[in-house]
């Protein structure tokens, strides 16, 4: 059987699930989905023909188990989410196995801005993610590709929501600084067929793989919005990026055990800094995926 194998860890989120459906659609390819609980609705949907779904717990997995879990893969995909245990440890175990099992590439879970240009401190998961690359490079990397695809901010209400920018139902969208800081933009499905393309090609490919649907500011995306939609959005200034950084300190002081206090404010750090736009995008690499505008996403109800 010359099929490829692709593995993708932590198959069951929202884009595990994804990647799963990109890599399908190839002809000759098989996929090992590995889940915490194959029995949950959303991991129990990833059966189908050419996919193999597996327990495995990538926090508590024995050096057997990982082994086992990417024996006879051409590439492996981690989606995984949590803190340090799992960015940083689980996924240089992971690396480090598929290393051992002469794998061709390892994906990390990076799918954010440019983690490599954000100084130390501004986001505690970009501060994971870069410490879990700055190792994979030195203590993994001879003989494996390892990769990181960066695509900006996912186009979705949902993220939007989380980073307390847009209150769809009152028509409020609310930034930090002037508003005209650039922001780059691109779909979870887009970031599914890229990611997958990714995992399958046969070249080399780049450490940092930058991919993006769009590149546009505040007022931009409301622009967007009203052409689509039809209905203006309100823009709300939330401060300054002094204000910003204040309020991330705060919070961090004031609640250090709930993430969600400050966690989303890290984000918006680095969305209206500026300091993480993306360097130049490689979407020409993989000509057959049409990267989604903005406006593409807000019309097929992305947000």
């Amino acid at each position: 059987m010359n099929d490829k194998l692709i593995v993708v860890v932590g198959a069951g989120g929202r884009l595990g699930r994804l990647i799963v459906q990109s890599l399908l659609a190839q002809p000759s390819v098989r996929v090992r989905a590995l889940v915490r609980d194959p029995k949950k609705p959303e991991a129990a949907g990833l059966a189908a023909d050419r996919v193999e779904l597996r327990a495995f717990d990538a926090a508590s997995a024995s050096d057997a188990e990982r082994a086992e879990a990417v024996k006879g893969a051409f590439a492996v995909v981690s989606t995984l989410q949590g803190g340090p245990d799992i960015i940083i440890d689980a996924q240089l175990s992971l690396a480090r196995a598929a290393k051992a099992a002469k794998v061709r590439r390892f994906i990390s879970s990076a799918f954010s801005y440019d983690l490599f240009a954000l100084p130390e401190g501004v986001n505690i998961n970009t501060d994971w993610r870069r410490t879990f690359a700055q190792r994979a490079k030195s203590e993994v990397a001879d003989g494996i590709e390892v990769v990181h695809v960066m695509q900006g901010i996912f186009t979705d209400k949902f993220v939007l929501g989380f980073l307390g920018l847009l209150d769809a139902s009152k028509g409020v969208l609310r930034y930090w600084g002037d508003g005209k800081t650039p922001i780059d933009w691109t779909s979870w499905e887009d970031t599914a067929r890229f990611t997958a393309a990714a995992a399958l090609d046969d070249r080399v490919v780049p450490e940092r793989l930058y991919v993006a649907g769009d590149r546009l500011d505040v007022h931009g995306f409301a622009k967007a919005y009203e052409s689509v939609r039809g209905t203006k959005l309100a823009l709300e200034s939330l401060g300054s990026l002094d204000d910003l950084r204040a309020e991330v300190t705060r919070k961090l002081s004031a609640e250090p055990s709930n993430m969600y206090a400050w966690l989303p404010l890290m984000y918006a750090r680095g969305v209206f800094e500026g300091q993480a736009l993306l360097g130049p995008t490689l979407n020409a690499r993989y000509p057959e995926i049409a990267a989604e505008t903005v406006a593409q996403s807000i019309a097929r109800g992305a947000v």
